[in-house]
């Protein structure tokens, strides 16, 4: 059986990326933060048809989070596939962003890049086959005014993505990520009505992506994109045409 890791597993990607990928039949390792409820209650629907195992992780404290990691490889013992799904976002004017602000975008955004991938990826290279998938932002590679340390750290996860890809892919080691727009879950949380309205205006297709639709684009990657790496693909209804 094939088994995944995913973090952000309760927000509104990770969520719809879990349900696709237990249905695919694989066993899951679900990471979330705070939302307990949430992650019991996808579990108990999941549980129906795959095994899964949910975790808590304070990405702001690498040394509390260390032991969950032994624990999930004790669990799972390997992974053929990993998604780094969580991510938070602030909007501000750079130079007005509170430190602690800025110390969670990297804290969640970018650290748990190093520290969970180098828990996973020995047992990938021993298989000889693994995939590891990012999910990124438009603002990673595009200016983004009012985000722009979000805007930093995802950037950062699409460097990341390409140099590993490079580091990994003579080990039949896959690594991509996903660049959406606009989705419809709570990281849009941070605009206003009107702004949000002014968002969807400017989206081609004019409205914003549900979530399945990106999970739909996670399963491609990792069930027939199998000639694929090193690549962060858009799906942004047309926002960055």
């Amino acid at each position: 059986m094939k088994n995944a890791l995913i973090t952000g597993a309760t927000g509104g990607i990770g969520m719809a990326a879990a349900r696709k990928l237990a249905e695919k039949g694989y066993h899951l390792a679900l990471v979330y933060g705070s939302n307990t409820k949430g992650a019991e209650d996808l579990s108990a629907e999941l549980s129906a048809i795959t095994r899964v195992k949910i975790y808590s992780m304070d990405f702001s404290c690498p040394q509390g989070y260390e032991e969950q990691l032994d624990q999930i490889m004790k669990d799972f013992s390997h992974f053929e596939v990993l998604i780094h799904g969580a991510g938070i976002s602030y909007r501000n004017l750079f130079h007005e962003m509170p430190e602690k602000q800025f110390e969670d975008l990297l804290n969640i955004n970018v650290k748990p890049l190093y520290y969970i991938s180098r828990k996973i990826i020995p047992a990938m290279i021993e298989n000889g086959k693994g995939s590891i998938l990012g999910i990124s932002s438009i603002w990673g590679s595009h200016p983004a005014s009012m985000e722009v340390a979000y805007a930093m750290t995802k950037g950062a996860m699409e460097q990341f993505t390409k140099s590993l890809a490079s580091e990994l892919s003579h080990m039949n080691i896959r690594v991509n990520a996903i660049a959406p727009g606009g989705v419809d879950t709570k990281l849009l949380s941070n605009l206003s009505p009107d702004e949000k309205k002014d968002f969807i205006e400017n989206i081609p297709f004019g409205r914003l992506a549900q979530p399945d639709e990106i999970a739909d684009l996670i399963v491609f990657l990792l069930e027939k994109g199998r000639y694929i790496t090193g690549q962060v693909l858009t799906i942004d209804g047309g926002f960055t045409l």
